[in-house]
Formats: structure tokens, C-alpha cells, sequence
């Protein structure tokens, strides 16, 4: 037998779990519109509430590592883009957070940590556009931006006027308006905890049962062998332009695009965007028209041009190259050897992080015709954060254990598994769930039947026939009926009064969000009682880190006997509910 133990959360998590998920809310729904509506700064002013935001919870939380969390949990939040991850937005919300708690670090939580923190907070918001777009396209955008500033100041008779005074005027409107977030979070925060009005929140925060973290996109394939190429041909790419190997570079450039095409289907997203054309055409003339500076009267340069179309190039294979490899990303084997290498902490979190999101973001302030961009409630949104740990805090204690039979395809799980639940029947367990029986057909398996472990009843869950309008997996097509009456089976309501629920099997189907996903999502939530699930031998891992389990006593069937299953399930069935890692 294996133990894979439940691993306590630190509160400072779940405190970071729950500034994060509102921070990630305002991102999302503000961040939305201020880019619908083109507002000039806008990543000025995101940065701006931010801080505001993030001063005034270390008015309330004075947990030192709390923002830098809170931070990560946010920026990870971003990947809930169904096509990619956005790295840009999630560097910048990263870089804003540790910079604040670094300074706070050092300066302690005074005013004046607060100020300096808030400031270079915002500041980092320009740096990180200006690296952005160094890393898209290049140190030659420096010098075409120069020229631009240059021919501008010329034409209207400022040619004195130096672009450190640009510089200096731009970095001192940041820093200003970092600044004033600080103030404003400062004072908001102590207006909260000096009022002690903790009960402003009178809604019900209710969390979403499904899991973002381990799930799946549906038909989506992942390989970290196309991870590797993506990263290492970008790389090549980018190094070929740059030692203006041109033909060579096309060449591996074109077959890349259309591995990308073929592999990631919203790989060319952001080059359908008529926003990014116009960008193109832009840079590219600029480039011709600039790169000499106009010397010797010359209106028009033939380097510039290919320096344009070379920057605009590099900037194609950037985009592509990013949405492949976040796409990668959401391996769910890189996120379960993550989890094991010390990350659980932070999966765990933004569990709990996403659970509440969908709360936040219905319930944000709407916009208002005519006044702008809408009105947080500051001091409203600490009260449901106040409420919304002590759900997390509870959330945690409700952790039901997990017995796991596993073995190979077709090696008798569910045989192993029949034969133990017979006994416990004969000890009168009060049991509920399903087992699925395999259909043979001349020795070959051609489906499966869902057996009620209460009513005794079957009914096909999926066979290998062609069927339409039904769910396919691998070679499978699933009965949406038995989708329907498992789920059913697996209803709080059904499971209130029972001391054990079964399922066979958990797969990939359920690892999608599909399946009984969702249902295994609500009952490991709200019911602490014991589970018995099948899953075969190299599903196991990814499983118990999809859904939040306590500890997970794992049996082979080639190594274990059914007593000693069996035995097991007695002992958890009828102990204490334990508190311990909970305190």
C-alpha cells in the first residue's frame, strides 16, 4: 500500500488565495474594458488600483510573503485564456507584486515603504512594455523610436528638446500616480480596520465546484516533445535573423507556422487582429522612412525597409511561438510533477482561487451609462474577503479520504473491487455508486455497462459502435443516459446518508471536466464521507491532485489482496473524523 498524505495549507495561503482571486476579478473584468474601449494607460491605470488594492490588504493581512503569493495567484489566474496563456499581463502582475514586497520588506509597513513600493509598482508598468516589445521586436525599435522623436521635435522647431526630458517627464507621471494609489490604499485600509465593521457583506458567497487547475482542454493533445521544439525553434529563429540569415530562416520559419497551424488550432489568434497589421504597416514604414534619420534628403531607405519587415518577422514568429508553448503549458503533466516538487501549496491555493472567481466577477460594480469606468467598493470587498477565508478556512477541513484500487488495462480492477464490496454489503456499509462491467465480444472489448451498486440496475455506459450526437473518447462513444444517471448516483442528495461511495473508473474523461468531473468536484467539497475509486496505474497521481482529497491510500491489485482493501475502508468508514493538519 502507498500513502499519499494531505498536505496542510498555511493560512497565509488561503489569505493569498483570497486577495488573489479578487485581484484576478478586477484584472479580468477591468482589464476587458478598458482594452475594448482603447483607453490610452490603461496598464497605467489597472497598475494604479492595484496598488491601491494590495496596500490596503496589508493594512488588513500584515502577514509578510502575503502579496508576492497573491501575486502569483493572480498572474497564474490569467491562463484561464481558453486559447493560451497571457504571458504579458501575468509577467506584469508578478513584477507589481514582488516589487512591493520587496520594498515593504525592507522599509517595513510604514508610509513610506508603502510610497516607494507603490511607486516603482506602477513605474514597472512602462518597463514592462518597453521590454515587451523589445523582446517582439528587437533593439532596432529603439532606434526607430528615436528617429521618430527626433523628426517629430524638428518639425515643430524643439530640436534642443533632449529625450531625457520625454524620459524624465513620462517617468515622473507614473511615479506620481504610484503615489497616490499608495495614499489612497493606505488610508483605505486603515478606515476599514479602525471602523471594525467586518459584516458590510451580507451575500452568500458560493464557490464553483469545478476545478480549473487539473482539467483539461477537451481534444486538445499535449507532448512536451512539441514543448521542446516550440522553444528551441524560436530560439533558432530569432538567432538567424539576427545574424541575417535570411533564407535560412524563412525556411524554418514556414514550417514552423505550419506546424503551428496544424497542432494549435488558436495559434494564430492575435495575427487574425486587423490591430496588429496596423502595427505592422507602421513599424515597417517608419523603418523606411526613418532608419537613416532622412540624411542627405533621402525620404525613403531600402535597408530600413528589410530592418522593418525583419522586426515585423521576428515579431510574427514571437506571437505564434508564445501561444504554442503556453498552450504546452497546460500539460497536466507538467502541473502534476510541478505539484510534487514542492508548488502544492500554490496549486492548492489557486484551487480555492478559482472556486471563488466566478463570485467576484458577477458580482463587480456594472459600468454606468455615461460615468465611466465602474466604482469599486473597496471597503465592501474586504468583507467578503473577511468571509470568504473563513469559507476557505472551512473548505479545508472538509477533506474526505480516499481508498484507490489501480492496476494495468484489463487486468481485473473492477473484479477486485466487486468481490470487496460484497463483503462490505454482508457488514451492512451503507454504500452508493457504480461499478462498469466490460463487454466482450469475441474476446475483444467493445464496451461497458454501469452497474448501481443500490438498485442493481445497468445500463450501457459506452461502447465502440459509431454513434452520433454522442461524447467520444479514444475509441468510445459514451451514452449520454448513463452520463447522466452517474452523476445522478453521485449527488450530494443521494450520498447524504451513506458511509462509503464507490466509482469505477476515473479517467480522462473526468480529468477534461466531463464525465462524473463535476460531481466527484461537489461531493469531495460539501460531504466528507470515504471514497473507493478504481483508476488505472498511470492515472493515479494526476487524479488525486485533480479533486481536493485527503489522504489517498493507493492498493495494486497485483500487490495487495482484497482483505487488505477491505481492512483499510473498516478503519477509515468508522474512525473519528481527524482535524489533524488543520489547525
Amino acid at each position: 500500500m502507498q500513502i499519499i498524505q494531505s498536505k496542510p495549507l498555511r493560512k497565509i495561503w488561503l489569505k493569498a488565495s483570497v486577495v488573489g482571486s479578487i485581484w484576478a476579478s478586477i484584472e479580468i473584468i477591468l482589464g476587458s474594458f478598458l482594452h475594448n474601449l482603447r483607453i490610452p494607460l490603461s496598464g497605467m491605470v489597472l497598475s494604479f488600483i492595484s496598488v491601491w488594492l494590495l496596500i490596503s490588504f496589508l493594512q488588513i493581512w500584515k502577514e509578510n510573503g502575503l502579496i508576492w503569493r497573491a501575486g502569483i495567484i493572480c498572474a497564474l489566474m490569467k491562463s484561464i485564456s481558453p486559447s493560451a496563456i497571457i504571458f504579458g499581463p501575468m509577467i506584469g502582475i508578478l513584477t507589481e507584486a514582488i516589487l512591493i514586497e520587496l520594498i515593504v520588506l525592507i522599509l517595513g509597513k510604514n508610509i513610506v515603504g508603502y510610497l516607494i513600493g507603490g511607486a516603482l509598482a506602477v513605474l514597472s508598468t512602462i518597463l514592462h512594455k518597453l521590454v515587451s516589445l523589445l523582446i517582439f521586436y528587437g533593439f532596432n525599435f529603439i532606434k526607430i523610436l528615436s528617429d521618430l522623436y527626433l523628426y517629430a521635435v524638428k518639425q515643430i522647431d524643439l530640436e534642443k528638446l533632449s529625450p531625457d526630458y520625454l524620459i524624465a517627464f513620462i517617468t515622473a507621471i507614473y511615479i506620481l500616480t504610484g503615489l497616490a494609489a499608495a495614499i489612497g490604499g493606505y488610508l483605505t485600509g486603515l478606515k476599514y480596520t479602525r471602523s471594525g465593521n467586518l459584516n458590510l457583506q451580507q451575500e452568500e458567497i458560493i464557490l464553483q465546484s469545478k476545478n480549473l487547475m487539473f482539467s483539461q482542454t477537451a481534444h486538445q493533445g499535449y507532448s512536451l516533445l512539441f514543448l521542446l521544439i516550440s522553444i528551441f525553434t524560436v530560439i533558432g529563429i530569432l538567432l538567424l535573423l539576427n545574424f541575417d540569415m535570411i533564407l535560412p530562416s524563412i525556411i524554418i520559419a514556414v514550417i514552423y507556422v505550419a506546424f503551428c497551424i496544424i497542432n494549435y488550432k488558436n495559434s494564430l489568434k492575435r495575427l487574425k487582429k486587423l490591430s496588429f497589421w496596423i502595427i505592422f504597416l507602421v513599424i515597417t514604414f517608419a523603418a523606411a522612412f526613418l532608419w537613416n534619420g532622412f540624411s542627405g534628403g533621402a525620404f525613403f531607405s531600402k535597408d530600413g525597409l528589410i530592418v522593418g519587415l525583419k522586426m515585423n518577422a521576428r515579431a510574427i514568429i514571437m506571437v505564434i511561438g508564445f501561444a504554442s508553448i503556453s498552450v504546452e503549458l497546460r500539460n497536466p503533466l507538467i502541473k502534476s510533477i510541478l505539484y510534487q516538487r514542492g508548488f502544492a501549496s500554490l496549486y492548492q491555493s489557486l484551487s480555492l482561487s478559482f472556486s471563488a472567481l466566478p463570485f467576484f466577477i458577477s458580482n463587480f460594480p456594472k459600468q454606468e451609462k455615461g460615468k465611466g469606468i465602474p466604482r469599486i467598493k473597496f471597503l465592501n470587498l474586504f468583507s467578503q474577503a473577511e468571509v470568504l477565508l473563513r469559507i476557505f478556512e472551512k473548505e479545508y477541513q472538509r477533506k474526505p479520504q480516499v481508498v484507490i484500487i489501480t492496476g494495468n488495462i484489463r487486468e481485473g480492477k473492477t473484479t477486485f473491487a466487486q468481490e470487496i464490496i460484497s463483503d462490505l454489503l454482508k457488514r451492512k456499509i451503507k454504500l452508493a455508486g457504480f461499478l462498469s462491467f466490460g463487454i466482450d465480444s469475441n474476446g475483444q472489448r467493445t464496451g461497458f455497462n454501469l452497474f448501481d451498486l443500490e438498485s442493481s440496475e445497468s445500463i450501457e455506459l459506452c461502447s465502440d459502435i459509431k454513434t452520433e450526437n454522442r461524447l467520444q473518447l479514444g475509441k468510445y462513444f459514451f451514452n449520454e443516459a448513463a452520463l447522466m444517471r452517474g452523476n445522478e448516483i453521485l449527488s450530494v442528495a443521494n450520498l447524504s446518508d451513506k458511509q462509503l461511495v464507490v466509482i469505477d473508473e476515473i479517467g480522462p474523461l473526468e480529468l477534461s471536466g466531463r464525465g462524473w468531473g463535476s460531481s466527484i468536484e461537489n461531493i469531495t467539497r460539501t460531504i466528507a464521507i470515504p471514497h473507493l475509486w478504481i483508476v488505472r496505474k498511470s492515472l493515479v497521481k494526476n487524479i488525486i491532485r485533480r479533486w481536493n482529497v485527503g489522504n489517498a491510500y493507493i492498493f495494486d491489485i497485483s500487490e495487495n489482496t482484497t482483505m487488505e482493501v477491505e481492512n483499510k475502508l473498516i478503519e477509515i468508514i468508522f474512525q473519528k473524523p481527524s482535524t489533524e493538519g488543520h489547525q
